[in-house]
């Protein structure tokens, strides 16, 4: 089933979602029998949310709770990915030996960028971002996102700015503290990421070529070149070519 597009116009740019079952945003089908009817309705459990973001400029530094951790704040666990759409900046990490008070300290005095590691990406490079790692997207920067089905996001830093209303928007820091999992290290720049809630590949076609959902899991697929999301039931079908990122359950 392919996707009708579902942008969502931020402070800082825009993100599409582009296969979402979230009650905050369903996708709505393109096509098909279910023409019409959002993806939540079809598939109400599905567990992932997949994103285009172009961020025009940077997104606030910020954090997601993970299963383990995210009772203590009654957030929703987000694990998830990136891959570099075209080469960028991102921010994913923390510095050794930052720790609670180091953060709070920045968050006072502006000096959050010199906690955390700063990585120049390359296009179609990917990272992986579990759940309580601290990370920002700097300026001009565009990257495909696989994640948890998830909408909670604590934000430690926002660079000083202001939202539609004129006014410093919101900061999360005692829901972030409880959040930040200082025991992750920093990601490393890889091609494909495995993790217990998804596995995502990307391959390069030179040829049209069929790729096939497994027997036991969806397959979500982008083509980059067009922009187009389609999401296969286990054992569907289609022809794709170029360069296309290819989601499922792990096995």
């Amino acid at each position: 089933m392919k996707l009708e597009s579902n942008l969502h116009t931020l402070v800082w740019g825009t993100e599409s979602w582009e296969v979402s079952a979230h009650k905050s945003s369903p996708s709505v089908i393109a096509d098909g029998p279910n023409k019409g009817k959002t993806l939540s309705e079809v598939k109400p459990d599905f567990p992932l949310l997949i994103k285009v973001i172009d961020a025009k400029t940077r997104l606030s530094v910020q954090v997601h709770p993970n299963n383990a951790n995210a009772a203590l704040t009654g957030g929703e666990p987000k694990t998830e990915m990136w891959v570099l759409l075209e080469d960028g900046v991102i921010y994913a990490g923390l510095k050794p030996g930052v720790g609670p008070k180091e953060i709070e300290e920045a968050v006072k005095t502006g000096a959050f960028e010199d906690l955390m590691v700063r990585h120049e990406a390359k296009k179609g490079e990917a990272y992986f971002i579990p759940g309580g790692l601290v990370h920002a997207i700097s300026d001009n920067t565009k990257i495909y996102e696989v994640q948890q089905s998830s909408n909670t996001t604590y934000r430690l830093y926002d660079w000083g700015r202001v939202g539609v209303d004129g006014k410093p928007r919101q900061l999360h820091i005692a829901e972030s503290l409880k959040s930040i999992d200082f025991s992750l290290p920093v990601p490393q720049p890889q091609i494909n990421v495995s993790c217990p809630y998804f596995d995502f590949r990307q391959e390069n076609f030179a040829e049209p070529t069929e790729v096939v959902a497994p027997a036991n899991s969806f397959l979500a697929v982008y083509e980059v070149a067009s922009a187009q999301s389609t999401l296969l039931d286990p054992g569907e079908k289609m022809t794709v070519s170029g360069q296309v990122f290819l989601t499922k359950l792990p096995s």
